[in-house]
């Protein structure tokens, strides 16, 4: 009997250690996962919907006219409205058809803004960056054949509209290289 009541106790003290433990790691969990979300989540909701999206790349050497494109951009809410997953298809004579998956959500350890992109290119860049007023900055390195370089990515709402902008920066400063109009199709996502 004492030998149960001995499991027993050691049991219950188990029990209540590991909730204890489990309260402060969700507790934890939380402060480390959603200190001011609700903000963050609202700076980027202007980005949720579905949209039309009118493409235009500016002139270039092969390309004096410039170019422009026609698509369509999903923007979801996803794992307890933590993420914005984009779903990007566009065609424009330059690059013919093109379509990304992104991933864009708040990481409260470096306190900025982090996007994932993957296109049907092969290309899967990681940016980084928060907010510049009302626009949203993000940037990364990125590795190419004849060298890296450094672009940015630039939304910000204008009207009902939504602009993008790439821009690169080949070492000179940064140049437009893509800028995008969304315009809303139907009613936003929450």
């Amino acid at each position: 009997m004492l030998h149960l009541t001995k499991k027993a106790i050691l049991t219950m003290a188990f029990i209540f250690g590991m909730s204890i433990t489990q309260g402060q790691t969700s507790s934890d969990s939380t402060t480390l996962q959603k200190p001011g979300s609700v903000t963050e989540r609202a700076r980027v909701e202007f980005l949720a919907g579905s949209f039309a999206t009118a493409t235009y790349i500016p002139p270039m050497r092969s390309m004096p006219k410039g170019v422009t494109g026609k698509g369509t951009s999903t923007i979801t809410w996803a794992l307890d409205s933590m993420f914005l997953l984009i779903e990007d298809e566009n065609f424009n004579s330059l690059f013919g058809l093109y379509k990304a998956h992104g991933v864009l959500g708040f990481d409260s350890h470096t306190h900025q803004f982090v996007l994932s992109m993957f296109n049907n290119y092969g290309d899967h860049p990681t940016y980084q960056g928060n907010f510049v007023g009302d626009t949203l900055v993000l940037q990364t390195n990125v590795k190419a054949p004849r060298g890296s370089f450094d672009q940015k990515l630039v939304w910000y709402k204008d009207g009902e509209t939504v602009k993008f902008k790439v821009l690169n920066d080949f070492g000179k400063g940064f140049l437009l290289t893509l800028e995008q109009t969304a315009t809303p199709t139907l009613q936003r996502t929450k």
